[in-house]
């Protein structure tokens, strides 16, 4: 009865957790570390690629290598993701679990602009951004892009702002409206892991035991 319950804890944790990691191919080295401060709310960034990696319109699949690029971004399994200060802020809990295999939002010809107004589509909560520069204060190299990971809370907008937006020339939206994880999500998780290591110790006392039967 305990190794059924730990399975179950375990089961429950992993249906809350985070997703196999996806096989896509890769989106080239990051030239620079980009700021996560850089974006008004962010809590993460991923990037600078050294290329534009924003393409696409609205409604249409995001790329498979804006796809890698984002699952990294949530789930702070990239090399950039812990190993300098400004890629993430303290409130950066990765994983995240967010849909984003479309892309929701688009926008060309900022023209260095450092706000980005996607209209009538509502931001709120966990959203994710991408853009483009041509030239960035931020990275020592140009046309890079980056990919943010943004808490914008309970309250509705339609715009995101930069602290500069030099070089900015496109934008996209592929997530938003996602919720942060509430502290007993976090529970249940570890609860669940701890079931799943439980049930594993189990499994090979179990083996054991017929082993010597045998």
């Amino acid at each position: 009865m305990k190794r059924v319950l730990n399975i179950a804890l375990a089961t429950a944790a992993i249906g809350l957790g985070t997703a196999a990691v996806p096989a896509y191919a890769d989106p080239g080295p990051i030239v620079d570390p980009c700021s996560a401060v850089y974006v008004n709310g962010a809590i993460a960034c991923q990037g600078y690629y050294g290329s534009n990696l924003i393409t696409g319109t609205t409604g249409q699949a995001t790329s498979t290598d804006v796809q890698n690029i984002i699952f990294s971004l949530l789930n702070g399994t990239a090399s950039t993701a812990d190993s300098s200060p400004t890629n993430n802020t303290g409130d950066y809990h990765p994983p995240y679990t967010l849909d984003y295999d479309t892309i929701l939002g688009s926008i060309t010809g900022l023209n260095g602009s450092a706000t980005f107004d996607f209209g009538s589509l509502n931001l709120s909560g966990l959203t994710v951004v991408g853009a483009h520069f041509g030239n960035n204060v931020d990275s020592d190299v140009n046309n890079v892009t980056a990919f943010w990971l943004l808490d914008l809370g309970a309250t509705t907008t339609h715009t995101i702002t930069l602290s500069d937006g030099q070089g900015s020339s496109n934008a996209q939206i592929f997530a938003t409206g996602g919720a942060v994880p509430e502290p007993a999500t976090w529970a249940m998780m570890l609860l669940g892991f701890g079931g799943i290591g439980m049930a594993m110790r189990g499994s090979r006392k179990a083996t054991g035991r017929l082993m010597q039967v045998a």
